[in-house]
């Protein structure tokens, strides 16, 4: 068992990776995570159904592989299950926060870490460009994939874009600029993560831009500052597991 909070997602594997958060500060942030989500994490007190998790991970890995949100009928062909029931299960998955589904068509409008929306968080992977839902969820790619990622976002307060790049398939930062550059981690949630803390998670140029961000917010923000290795720490321990066998 692991020796902190975590969901067993399948036989074996736990979400998050405790053991690649060494650092303190990491592992703040995921205390933090599991404490504000703690009504969400309730419904995965059971692991997903082997048919459930099959169209999860068929559709993370159609989606890494083809650089857009594949259809049912794509899910359906790399899973060997039929279409109406990839729909229903896409509907399951949607309500633990793992997709989202546009309302009127149901095509997949996002699945953590990536999403068919602009966000300013882009990441190169296998040839293709993605947009990640935040800071966490881009460094998290690489780990999850198994694959190192070029990653470039602005900073939130300034504009100044932030550029890194995993090495040793995502174990690894191999170079970030600025040099200054840390990352919020945002607490908040309701709803979905998508709609509550991602658009808070974010990098910065440097920590007084940071402050200077989070002194002009209306409402205080509780979360934990972040360096670059540490955000790396946190997005394999959410990411790293989720394509494990």
């Amino acid at each position: 068992m692991a020796s902190e909070p975590a969901v067993e997602i399948r036989p074996g594997v736990f979400r998050p990776d405790w053991s690649v958060a060494t650092s303190v500060a990491a592992r703040r942030a995921l205390h933090g995570r599991i404490e504000a989500r703690a009504g969400l994490l309730d419904q995965w007190s059971h692991r997903l159904e082997a048919t459930d998790d099959t169209v999860w991970r068929t559709t993370l890995q159609l989606y890494g592989a083809s650089g857009r949100a594949p259809s049912v009928s794509d899910i359906a062909v790399g899973s060997g299950i039929r279409p109406n029931r990839v729909a229903d299960i896409l509907c399951k998955l949607q309500s633990h926060d793992l997709v989202a589904l546009d309302q009127t068509s149901n095509r997949i409008r996002l699945a953590y870490p990536f999403t068919e929306f602009v966000t300013g968080h882009r990441v190169e992977l296998n040839g293709h460009a993605f947009h990640a839902l935040c800071a966490i969820d881009a460094l998290g790619v690489a780990d999850m994939y198994d694959a190192d990622t070029a990653i470039s976002s602005p900073c939130v307060h300034c504009g100044e874009t932030i550029r890194a790049r995993t090495a040793h398939k995502g174990s690894a930062m191999q170079s970030f600029f600025p040099v200054s550059a840390v990352v919020w981690y945002d607490f908040a949630y309701a709803g979905t993560a998508a709609s509550s803390c991602c658009p808070a998670i974010a990098f910065f140029c440097s920590v007084e831009h940071l402050q200077q961000w989070l002194d002009l917010q209306k409402v205080r923000r509780e979360g934990i500052r972040l360096s670059m290795d540490e955000a790396l720490q946190v997005g394999r321990a959410i990411f790293g597991p989720v394509l494990a066998e």
